[in-house]
């Protein structure tokens, strides 16, 4: 790693930091009912699932993620090592919460029980929540007074592209400008987006933890799945599936454009997805939550599920790599029973919706390969 990567990632860390949130989820604005300091809570579990993952003394999982090229031009997409005491750990709870809301998944065997599945699906969506009130608040650190001035106008929107190909020539002094306005454009509209993910994701929460609270069904169900061994592999995320495991469109392209104007008000209307998949007692459990809404997405599974088990697990591979970035691997698994040029697809895979979230890029990679060496330890 050259020295602009090494001073890249510590202006990334830096800003990271200031953006962070330590706040209790669950105890709210005022934190009732909190007791304990905030803890760094692991969206994915630490105890049963990567450690029965992690590999070497430090207990190491792989992770993908993206590198900063050595030109700097680009940002390049691998594994990467990661101890398990901090891979995927996020400040969302204090320490009596933690320990209320998740002790029936940890210290309990899963059982698929409804009352597991919904905690599983608020994890993640507590996740996801964090993760975007983070970006949400890094969006406001870096356009400052900027939040609330449009300094791209449409006259520049326009002009741009021409001036970016060559076409239209202005002092450099105005590029810089707008080069400058576009980047704040951008950053203005992720901003907005946040909004939108924070107001569906609460719903998402409050309607799941009355339902754990309560023991009573909730607007979202779920629809499990297990293969016969545990696979070291192991995610917990939340997403908008535009694409089923084939690439087949779930959500129109005009539906798309209006889910990024505005966020739902009602359960019901919720199109984000949350999938759990862990490996416990010699099994690999996975677990689709959503809307009873959302009809167009249960259909989807419900075909996937129809298929036969190279294709099914082809077509989850598909979902976990085009719609997951926390998801962890065991690193012997990886090294031992893909190519390289498996590797690359791999994580050319990943990539390719990291950019593009709405995006899909279909593969032929089945990440729960039959060997001895798929069984963890």
């Amino acid at each position: 790693m050259n020295k602009d990567q090494i001073e890249f990632n510590k202006t990334v860390n830096q800003k990271k930091k200031e953006a962070s949130v330590k706040g209790c989820l669950r105890g709210g604005d005022e934190q009732a009912g909190c007791s304990g300091k905030i803890v760094s809570a692991h969206s994915i579990q630490r105890g049963k699932i990567l450690a029965s993952i992690a590999e070497g003394n430090e207990g190491k999982i792989y992770y993908l993620g993206l590198t900063p090229a050595e030109d700097m031009m680009s940002m390049v997409p691998e594994f990467k090592p990661e101890g398990i005491k901090k891979f995927s750990t996020f400040s969302g709870f204090c320490g009596g919460h933690d320990k209320a809301i998740f002790q029936p998944i940890e210290d309990a065997a899963f059982t698929a029980t409804a009352k597991q599945k919904d905690i599983y699906a608020y994890r993640a969506a507590a996740k996801e929540l964090h993760t975007n009130l983070e970006s949400k608040r890094l969006c406001e650190i870096q356009l400052g007074d900027k939040l609330g001035e449009d300094d791209f106008p449409p006259h520049f929107q326009a002009t741009l592209p021409m001036i970016l190909q060559g076409h239209l020539e202005v002092p450099e002094f105005i590029k810089e400008v707008m080069i400058h306005g576009a980047t704040n454009h951008q950053m203005r509209s992720r901003h907005k987006q946040c909004e939108h993910n924070i107001a569906e994701l609460s719903l998402i929460c409050n309607a799941l933890t009355g339902a754990i609270e309560h023991d009573r069904s909730s607007e979202f169900e779920h629809i499990y799945h297990c293969l016969n061994e545990a696979y070291p592999v192991a995610c917990c995320t939340s997403f908008i599936p535009y694409f089923d495991h084939d690439g087949a469109r779930i959500i129109s392209e005009q539906d798309q454009q209006l889910i990024a104007l505005s966020h739902a008000t009602s359960c019901l209307d919720i199109k984000n997805v949350l999938l759990n998949i862990f490996p416990e007692a010699g099994e690999t459990h996975i677990i689709f939550t959503f809307s009873k809404g959302n009809q167009n997405f249960k259909r989807a599974i419900e075909r996937l599920l129809k298929l036969d088990d190279d294709s099914l697990r082809i077509g989850l591979s598909n979902i976990i790599l085009n719609y997951s970035e926390n998801s962890a691997y065991g690193p012997k698994y990886i090294e031992e029973n893909f190519s390289l040029e498996q590797i690359t697809t791999i994580k050319e895979l990943f990539s390719s919706t990291v950019f593009n979230p709405s995006a899909f890029q279909k593969g032929n990679i089945n990440l729960f390969i039959k060997a001895p060496s798929a069984t963890p330890q």
